[in-house]
């Protein structure tokens, strides 16, 4: 007797056993799919499968890795240089798609940071930059509305603005701090970094927050710690680490009285800052250092003049006691000029050779501590923020405009 049920259609299953059918696919697809039906849609909406699929593309992340100049340009072809370290049969132009309502002359931009597969960055003139949030899985792209304070592009090089994840309201923040410029202010390039020299007098700083959640501005009371306000500040190439534990950081500050150098927090749910000390290690000038993630935890990576490396783990996060040294890696010929760490742990780091005027290119290496071996690479000059791509399903607009099927038949995907 032949059985009376019916074949199950993929419209019957779960909503679990969907979860693991989709979290498999690229965030483009399913950005189509949603148009499919409203049960889909609501499904693929929900903010828990949008953090599950993240967590299965973080998961099987192929390390591909988007390395960014100074002062960009959409105009003419891209703006990064990919280097996929795992996967080097991925082609980059079959889903990474660049915002083509950028693509105009005369404008320059600087990647702020990364989370979650976002990109911010600033985009537009010397004198008149906006910020920008980009999604390049879903070739969407977010215009912030003006701050109460312009910003210019030449803040990048004072307090550098901050991108990151506020996993306790689920909202992506961007945090600017502009400060008066002065008149005797000058600056200095050094090897690799950015340097700021500025008068040691009384200097105002304007704190303000961008929640993605809310789409507005907020000015917030709370002020940048006063006695490293009048500072040297240095910028390094970064490895974009933004958002740790809801978190965004800034790393070689010296204080007023030149005596030591910090890590600044901000609590991106709080909004409020705190002082992180560094390793108990010797501060020397010759150190090239970078500030990092290795396995969920904050780290300090130093690269010394012999070629070394060390790499220090924060075990409990905020506590200065828990800071170890973690790795020494061996040595190579050059100085160490640490990036950061992939998700997979594998370490990116430039050798650099100061006594060499051929500078026209960086000669990256991407060691793996477990395998004890590396893998080498060029980019171009002028190197700025190391991205690693995350396909994502994260849309960029507040939530009160969220994602609808008109808007998704629009995407060039």
């Amino acid at each position: 007797m032949a059985s009376s049920q019916q074949p199950t259609t993929i419209e019957d299953l779960q909503g679990d056993v969907l979860s693991e059918i989709f979290i498999r696919l690229l965030a483009k697809q399913l950005a189509q799919m949603r148009c499919v039906s409203k049960s889909w849609n609501t499904h693929l909406s929900q903010s828990s499968f949008i953090k599950l699929h993240l967590q299965s593309s973080i998961r099987n992340n192929d390390d591909i890795l988007l390395f960014f100049k100074y002062n960009f340009s959409f105009c003419g072809g891209r703006p990064f240089t990919a280097c996929p370290s795992r996967s080097p049969h991925h082609e980059l132009t079959d889903f990474i798609k660049l915002p083509v309502n950028l693509q105009s002359r005369q404008t320059y931009g600087n990647v702020i940071g990364s989370v979650n597969g976002l990109i911010c960055f600033s985009y537009g003139t010397l004198h008149d930059s906006k910020f920008y949030i980009w999604n390049p899985s879903l070739s969407a792209v977010l215009t912030l509305p003006p701050s109460s304070f312009p910003f210019h592009d030449t803040d990048m090089v004072g307090i550098p603005p901050r991108f990151g994840f506020d996993p306790k309201s689920d909202d992506y923040k961007v945090v600017k701090i502009t400060r008066d410029h002065q008149p005797g202010s000058t600056l200095f390039p050094l090897s690799k970094r950015v340097v700021i020299d500025v008068d040691f007098e009384t200097v105002e700083y304007k704190v303000e927050v961008y929640s993605m959640r809310k789409g507005f501005w907020q000015l917030i009371p709370q002020r940048f710690p006063s006695h490293i306000q009048n500072s040297m500040f240095m910028h390094y190439t970064e490895f974009c680490v933004d958002g740790h534990d809801g978190h965004v950081h800034w790393f070689n500050f010296v204080d007023s009285q030149w005596k030591s150098k910090k890590i600044v927090a901000f609590d991106l749910a709080e909004e409020t800052f705190r002082e992180i000390p560094l390793p108990d290690f010797p501060i020397d000038d010759s150190m090239e250092r970078s500030l990092g993630v290795l396995g969920g935890k904050l780290c300090v990576m130093l690269g010394v003049m012999d070629g070394g490396c060390e790499v220090w783990v924060m075990n409990d996060y905020g506590v200065a006691e828990s800071w170890v040294k973690h790795y020494v890696f061996p040595q190579f010929d050059g100085v160490i000029i640490p990036y950061g760490f992939t998700f997979h742990n594998e370490f990116l780091f430039e050798i650099a050779n100061y006594y060499d005027d051929d500078d026209d290119d960086h000669c990256l290496g991407l060691y793996d501590p477990i395998a004890a071996k590396t893998r080498s690479f060029e980019v171009g000059y002028g190197l700025s923020k190391v991205v690693e791509y995350v396909d994502s399903l994260v849309w960029v607009t507040p939530v009160e405009h969220e994602m609808s099927c008109c808007n998704i038949s629009r995407l060039k995907i």
